[in-house]
């Protein structure tokens, strides 16, 4: 049993006053379609000190590490807001403006002695690449000087310098999939408490931020299968061993995001006692990261090769899962793409399952023609026709449903997702869940929502890339990602970049790691090039 943590004060001995939030988004800003308020629904929008509580207190998630490791801690909390969205288009203004002030009116409401920050790292509105940097440096503005800010990011964040200049310290997700949410946040908050507990005088750090001239790496910085991001994550790990690094995060970036900082990134913190140098700490990681891009897998399977491998499976075989990732809405994709489907059925598979296509048109349908009715409509395709195409279906109704569902884990544990009135169609001998919001299969009790059981299942086809496999891949006798295409294909090269400094691998051929970007910052400093 692990030993309570010690009641942790600031330097005059009180309990510290600790803001705690999280607005969490990933962009893709190849998406058209603009995500609003009502979207955060589908996954946490809580929006007052009870709602947080209730929803995300003992849950797997930033908010549930930031709330546990506060009560061990005996800190005094304010709860701001927790917000959280599946990966979509860029975020309305006005919906932004919203999160955002509701964060900058509780940090000005009454002194607080510290800040708690969960971020994804890759947002963008419809009027900032940026927001997640403006965010910081109005909060920083906002906070009487000194205030020790400490964020967690995702692992796919693209950094920017206006976010590493206006926070203290960064800890990103060091899994993926990401199971490690709430532990990052324990890190974190572990990070915050060692500053509160210096003098005022003596809490400001240094910090750098270097990019390898890349836009991916490491694999996507998948780490179960263990691929080369398990060795990066163990080389950051060590550096937290020196007394005077206080935290060390690697992020693999967002490539679905036209933006400046599309990318991997590398942060260190160190304190500012003229000791270490964070630049010097950060660039054997930046460098390493870069020498990845080999082991980064950017052709993957088509639906034709996908169909042979499922042709094989027997009944009584553990299941076949497809990655439908290039439609995948963890990489801010529609999730309405039927080009696999439609491989499926020509096929004739039987005992299979496609999961989730999202249509709310045909939800919509099926529920005005009843459980049990047969329909007739053309399916999905709607949001991008000449990639994806609609597909004529005759389907039975099986089972109408209102979508939510709470989360068996490990990503996401015990957090309650809302897809929205979803229907179960079959056709032939394939099971498709039709969902009104677009959702990334992550977990099985997806399935047992809508009486399947994905044990059973010969063939299972999901709109994922990685997070499927940590409650997918136990069930599962062979993963296979599928491009079958969509907006968030790896082929990097056919997508219409305007935004990114160049020259940058894989798109162009004269780019080294002497090409790699080193920027300094102090606690209060503005962004530097060096």
């Amino acid at each position: 049993m692990t030993a309570p943590r010690p009641v942790t004060t600031d330097s005059h001995g009180a309990a510290p006053r600790v803001l705690i939030a999280a607005i969490l988004h990933e962009t893709n800003t190849f998406n058209h379609v603009p995500t609003r308020l009502d979207d955060f629904e589908g996954r946490y929008l809580c929006l007052d000190a009870p709602a947080i509580r209730e929803r995300l207190g003992g849950t797997a998630t930033e908010i549930g590490g930031f709330l546990q490791a506060a009560s061990e801690r005996g800190w005094h909390t304010e709860l701001a807001l927790a917000a959280a969205a599946g990966p979509s288009g860029p975020l309305d203004a006005g919906d932004w403006d919203t999160l955002k002030s509701r964060l900058l009116t509780a940090a000005a409401r009454q002194p607080v002695d510290g800040v708690l920050l969960a971020l994804h790292g890759a947002m963008v509105t419809q009027d900032d690449r940026d927001p997640e940097g403006t965010l910081l440096h109005a909060l920083r503005q906002t906070l009487p000087p000194g205030t020790p800010v400490v964020v967690t990011l995702d692992m796919h964040a693209n950094v920017s310098p206006r976010m590493v200049a206006h926070a203290d310290a960064f800890f990103a997700y060091e899994t993926y999939p990401h199971i490690d949410h709430a532990e990052r946040a324990q890190d974190a908050a572990a990070a915050l408490a060692r500053l509160l507990a210096l003098p005022p005088g003596r809490r400001a750090t240094r910090r750098a931020l270097l990019r390898p001239p890349m836009l991916d790496a490491a694999d996507h910085g998948r780490t179960d299968p263990p691929g080369p991001m398990n060795q990066l994550v163990a080389q950051s790990r060590a550096l937290r061993d020196d007394p005077a690094v206080l935290a060390s995060a690697l992020t693999i970036g967002f490539p679905w995001a036209d933006v400046p900082e599309a990318g991997p990134a590398v942060v260190v913190t160190v304190l500012d006692d003229g000791g270490s140098d964070p630049a010097q700490l950060g660039l054997p990681l930046a460098r390493a990261m870069w020498q990845t891009r080999d082991q980064t897998q950017l052709d993957f399977t088509t639906p034709e090769a996908a169909m042979t491998l499922a042709r094989q499976g027997r009944p009584g075989d553990a299941p076949l899962v497809l990655a439908d990732f290039a439609d995948n809405p963890a990489g801010g994709a529609y999730g309405d793409s039927t080009n696999l489907l439609r491989a499926m059925i020509a096929a004739d598979l039987d005992n299979a399952a496609f999961a989730t296509l999202a249509d709310p048109m045909a939800v919509q349908a099926a529920i005005r023609a009843g459980e049990g009715a047969m329909l007739g409509c053309a399916l999905g395709g709607r949001q991008t026709p000449a990639l994806t195409p609609p597909l004529p279906v005759s389907a039975r109704i099986e089972r109408l449903h209102d979508g939510r569902f709470r989360c068996r884990g490990p990503v996401l544990r015990g957090v309650q997702v809302d897809m929205g009135p979803t229907a179960l169609l079959r056709i032939g001998g394939i099971r498709v869940i039709v969902s009104t919001r677009a959702l990334a299969v992550t977990d099985v009790n997806l399935f047992h929502a809508l009486g399947l059981d994905p044990a059973r299942l010969t063939t299972i086809a999901l709109k994922s890339r990685n997070h499927h496999r940590a409650a997918f891949g136990p069930l599962a006798r062979q993963i296979v990602l599928v491009d079958a295409g969509g907006i968030a294909t790896m082929q990097l090269a056919t997508i219409a970049y305007a935004n990114l400094p160049r020259p940058i691998w894989p798109l162009d051929p004269d780019v080294n790691d002497q090409d790699i970007r080193i920027q300094e910052f102090t606690t209060h400093d503005q962004p530097a090039q060096q």
